[in-house]
C-alpha cells in the first residue's frame, strides 16, 4: 500500500504538471463514478493527507482518490494498460492524468474534504511539520495497543504504513509487539520516524538505510536474508498471524519482547548515520 510520503509526491507532481489547466476531455470506468464529466474544469491543485489524494477543481468540487493496495497514478504520458483498469482518464494541456485500478474513489464539495480526513491524526507529510507531542499523545490513549498496530491506526498519525512499522520498530531497537504503554522514549520514536518519513517524502524512494538513496533500499522489510546487524535469522508472520493484520518481519534478537523497552537512541544514529533524515531528528 503506498504510504504518506509517496502519496504526498504523487500530489505535488499532480500539482506540478496540471495546476492551472483545463481538463479537456474526461473519461470515467468506476461505476461511482457515473455522471462525473469534469469536462471544462480546471484543475486547482492537489494534496495528500496521510494515504488520501485530494485533487481540487475551479468548481469547488474535490476527486478524493485511496490507493488501498492496488492503484497508481500516470502523470503525463497516456497509460498502456488496458481501459477496464483505467477507471478515471483526464485529458489536460500538458498531458494525461490516469487513475489506474484505483479502488476508492469520493466526489465531495471541497468544503466538505474535513468529512473525509478530519478523522486523521497529524499528517506526518503535510508542508507544515506534524504536531509530534499529539502524535505521543495518540498512541499513549491505546497503552496495550502493540507498537505496529498503533503506527498503523491512522487516527494517531497519518502517513505510516506498512513499511515503517516494520523499519522503524527495528531501527530503534523495540518489538512490533510492544505494548506502546511500555515503551520508555516513545516520543523519540515518533521523532525519528517522522524525520525519516518526511525526509523520505522530500526526496523521493522510501530509502531507511541511507545506503544507494536513490533506490528503495531496506533494513528487514521484505527481507529474506538474515538480520544484517546481528544474523540471527529474522522472524515472519502473515497478515492472520498479527493483529494489526499486516505482514511483520523483525530480529528475535535484537527486538526482544520485555516487560518495559527503551528506544535504543545510539543504535537508532547508528543505523541512520547516512540517511538525511539524521539531520531532521532532534536526538
Amino acid at each position: 500500500m503506498p504510504e504518506g510520503d509517496t502519496i504526498r509526491r504523487l500530489a505535488d507532481k499532480i500539482a506540478r504538471r496540471f495546476a492551472g489547466q483545463r481538463v479537456e476531455r474526461c473519461v470515467t470506468r468506476d461505476p461511482r463514478l457515473v455522471g462525473l464529466d469534469l469536462t471544462g474544469r480546471v484543475l486547482l491543485g492537489a494534496d495528500a493527507v496521510g494515504k488520501h489524494l485530494l485533487i481540487r477543481f475551479d468548481d469547488g468540487r474535490t476527486l478524493h482518490a485511496h490507493l488501498l493496495m492496488t492503484g497508481s497514478w500516470r502523470v503525463g504520458p497516456a497509460a498502456t494498460e488496458k481501459p477496464w483498469r483505467r477507471r478515471l482518464e483526464l485529458w489536460l494541456g500538458d498531458g494525461r492524468l490516469t487513475a489506474i485500478d484505483v479502488p476508492l474513489f469520493d466526489v465531495v464539495a471541497t468544503s466538505d474534504e474535513p468529512a473525509l480526513v478530519g478523522h486523521l491524526g497529524p499528517d506526518l507529510c503535510g508542508p507544515a511539520a506534524p504536531d509530534l507531542a499529539a502524535i505521543g499523545a495518540n498512541m499513549r490513549r491505546a497503552p496495550d495497543e502493540p507498537l505496529g498496530g498503533s503506527m498503523l491506526d491512522q487516527r494517531n498519525a497519518a502517513g505510516w504504513g506498512n513499511l515503517y512499522a516494520n523499519e522503524l520498530p527495528f531501527i530503534v531497537g523495540i518489538s512490533p509487539f510492544q505494548p506502546v504503554g511500555s515503551i520508555d522514549g516513545l516520543d523519540t520514536l515518533v521523532d525519528i520516524g517522522a524525520a525519516l518519513i518526511r525526509t523520505n517524502a522530500q526526496r523521493g524512494p522510501q530509502n531507511t538505510t541511507g545506503r544507494r538513496l536513490a533506490t528503495d533500499d531496506h533494513w528487514i522489510y521484505k527481507r529474506a536474508a538474515p538480520c544484517p546487524l546481528c544474523a540471527t535469522r529474522l522472524r515472519h508472520a502473515t497478515e492472520a498471524e498479527v493483529p494489526w493484520r499486516r505482514v511483520t518481519t523483525w530480529c528475535p534478537s535484537c527486538q526482544p519482547p520485555r516487560d518495559r523497552a527503551t528506544v535504543d537512541v545510539p543504535r537508532a544514529r547508528r543505523l541512520l548515520a547516512l540517511h538525511p533524515a539524521r539531520r531532521a531528528m532532534s536526538v
